[in-house]
């Protein structure tokens, strides 16, 4: 048990420095970070409840169902899934979105608050299973599981638009089946009241509270100003692509109208498989097609042309943002944009941009 509540004290820790980070590094406009952020210290501020009931004699483990942890789980998912659905759709979540979404987890969390007292304590299934007739039981149960399936499925009905997501659709699946494994080992515990399921939970809590801060402040982009980089049109410019294939292969030029007319490696979310389905063929027959374009490989394509158009947009003098523009030229990671530029230009942005202003002005002198 001593571990136990070392691992609670550690996952608490963790919980409100990841909150308070986030909410340090949060700027306005940029609501998925701020909504980040009330997630951890919600569930930092849950745990540490958690820790002081521990000491005042009236531990969670070995208990099953209690009405206190219940209430707190429940507020924490429901804070979980706001940022995806900011992450998915920027702007969906309007006032009266946000009022729906939360009404439903406040009516449940206030009648659990004012059963608690009345609430018979149960230390095992089996006590489930015996008094599964007595109303406390059977409303906790689906507050369980019917209140947190709710707020998962929900996830499904966000409309997914990549112009305005500033992440990849891969990683929104990725942190929702995170957040689904904290849910399942939270309802464990719930169910068993076990010392090892709830060491897991923690375990797994503190891991993801990490990684997704990580990314949250060190790789991807904040969403950029409607009011930044606007749009340039300019003679398009053949490096870093590919130099021109003289093949005659139909692929290749069913492919290039693809990229120069509706630019599809804007699209974050572009696979080879997206592409191969589009031009109807299959990957092999795509991936030589690729070659014969001059590419190595097809993200060796897409990144190409899009460090191209942050040299358009940089050449024409308009780069209000680096990240805004590694935003809308289809980069969603900030590591993978400088290494992709600097692996064909050979300098970073910034020092681009700096040689570029250093460029101007010596002509103007």
């Amino acid at each position: 048990m001593d571990g136990l509540k070392m691992l609670l004290c550690w996952s608490t820790c963790v919980c409100l420095l990841c909150g308070g980070l986030l909410w340090a590094r949060w700027q306005d406009g940029d609501r998925s970070r701020l909504y980040l952020s009330w997630a951890w210290l919600l569930s930092g501020l849950g745990l540490l409840l958690r820790l002081f009931l521990a000491d005042a004699g009236n531990p969670s483990v070995g208990h099953v169902l209690p009405a206190e942890n219940l209430c707190v789980g429940l507020w924490v998912v429901m804070a979980l899934y706001l940022y995806p659905m900011e992450a998915i759709c920027r702007g969906w979540l309007t006032w009266k979105r946000f009022t729906l979404f939360f009404l439903p987890g406040v009516l449940l969390s206030g009648m659990l608050l004012v059963l608690s007292p009345h609430s018979r304590d149960l230390y095992s299934f089996a006590d489930i299973w015996t008094h599964i007739g007595e109303f406390n039981v059977w409303f906790r149960l689906a507050v369980l599981f019917v209140g947190i399936l709710f707020y998962t499925i929900l996830l499904f009905f966000i409309p997914y638009n990549w112009m305005k997501s500033r992440v990849y659709h891969q990683w929104i699946i990725f942190f929702s089946l995170q957040i689904q494994l904290i849910g399942v080992l939270f309802v464990l515990f719930m169910l068993t009241g076990s010392p090892l399921v709830s060491a897991v939970h923690l375990a797994v809590c503190i891991g993801v509270a990490i990684g997704v801060t990580y990314q949250e402040l060190f790789v991807r982009f904040a969403m950029p100003r409607e009011s930044s980089a606007p749009a340039v049109v300019v003679t398009p410019v053949v490096w870093p692509s590919a130099p021109e294939a003289g093949g005659e292969n139909p692929i290749v030029g069913q492919m290039r109208a693809l990229m120069d007319e509706e630019q599809i490696w804007r699209n974050p979310d572009l696979t080879l498989a997206d592409l191969t389905a589009r031009l109807n063929t299959n990957r092999s027959y795509l991936s030589k097609a690729i070659q014969e374009s001059g590419y190595a490989n097809f993200s060796d394509m897409l990144n190409r042309r899009r460090v191209a158009e942050f040299l358009k947009v940089a050449d024409a003098g308009q780069v209000v943002s680096v990240q805004d523009t590694f935003f809308r030229v289809g980069f969603r990671s900030r590591e993978t944009a400088l290494r992709c530029f600097k692996k064909y230009v050979g300098v970073s942005p910034t020092d681009y941009l700096h040689s570029r202003m250093a460029s101007v002005d010596e002509k103007q002198g």
